[in-house]
């Protein structure tokens, strides 16, 4: 059996070999080949800072354009921030984006790995007591979580001891990025509150997949004419947006899909202008949501008409 080592030397040797036949070739051929490279290392420089003061001025021109576009736009509004463990960076973005608009983010609530576990037995007994299921099967498990949720968020609770969103949230199941004491926990849902579902980036190993709980959970909202809104980021392995998009169950433009949130400055606009023409519904004709970002229909509202499936 032939060693590693072996294999190391063979590997630096002809790499030298390779290196030296390269200088012994240049010096033959004379300096033209030197000077082509020093030539296209000078280019390939003045190309790179070129695109860098080129990005840069953009950057500068989208912070420039979010004090009118973005900034106070969205006064008076209320949301609530769902995400899921392990794919949370975005829910982050988002409520900033959200806060700077004017909107009250009355909290971030996110989904733990528990609830990616409905198999085991000690979460299986716990989540058939809090939502009244005699069925221990985890699909039936999730799908009665993403139900039992939404419509949680839709109609709001009147009483802390059968509030289901309070007891996910002392079972573990689901955590806030506040305290909520009993009077915050009720006023957490009903009154048109917008829900904004933001997940996405690497795919984690103990967060379930999207179709199995933030999907079911987003399409329960929508029939239940909640206005919802689907956030990700520009790399997303998870793919939270995309399967919302795919989804059956939404109708195209029911809801608004933001895929860029991470993108400098322009995802927080882009979340901004298409929350202000989901509320804003001028044309009864088309319904007012939409796909937007860098793999949507358009890359902020308005860039482009609507598809023809967003008409009623």
């Amino acid at each position: 059996m032939i060693s590693w080592r072996y294999h190391v030397v063979s590997l630096v040797a002809v790499v030298l070999a390779f290196g030296l036949g390269i200088l012994a070739g240049t010096s033959v051929l004379d300096d033209r080949l030197v000077e082509q490279l020093k030539q296209n290392n000078a280019t390939a420089r003045q190309e790179r800072d070129a695109a860098v003061a080129l990005a840069n001025a953009y950057e500068r021109f989208v912070g420039g354009l979010q004090p009118t576009l973005r900034d106070d736009a969205l006064v008076s509004e209320e949301a609530v921030v769902v995400t899921s463990e392990g794919v949370e960076r975005p829910a982050r973005q988002a409520a900033d984006a959200l806060t700077a608009s004017g909107v009250d983010v009355l909290a971030t609530l996110q989904l733990t790995h528990r609830l990616a576990e409905p198999e085991i037995e000690d979460n299986a007994a716990a989540l058939q007591g809090i939502l009244g299921l005699t069925s221990s099967d985890p699909e039936a498990l999730s799908t009665g979580v993403a139900e039992a949720l939404a419509e949680r968020l839709a109609v709001g609770s009147l009483a802390a001891e059968d509030d289901v969103l309070g007891a996910l949230l002392a079972g573990g199941f689901v955590t806030a990025d506040r305290d909520l004491e009993a009077e915050a926990l009720l006023g957490i849902g009903g009154g048109g509150q917008l829900v904004v579902i933001a997940a996405g980036g690497p795919r984690p190993t103990r967060s379930p997949a999207p179709e199995a709980l933030l999907v079911p959970f987003t399409e329960r909202l929508v029939r239940l004419d909640i206005p919802t809104v689907a956030v990700g980021p520009t790399e997303d392995g998870y793919g939270f947006v995309a399967a919302v998009r795919d989804a059956n169950e939404i109708p195209d433009c029911s809801m608004v899909t933001v895929d860029d949130i991470d993108l400098a400055g322009v995802g927080g606009i882009t979340l901004v202008m298409a929350i202000d023409r989901l509320r804003d519904d001028a044309d009864p004709t088309v319904r007012p949501g939409g796909d937007y970002g860098i793999r949507g229909d358009s890359i902020v509202p308005g860039a482009s008409d609507p598809p023809d499936s967003c008409r009623r």
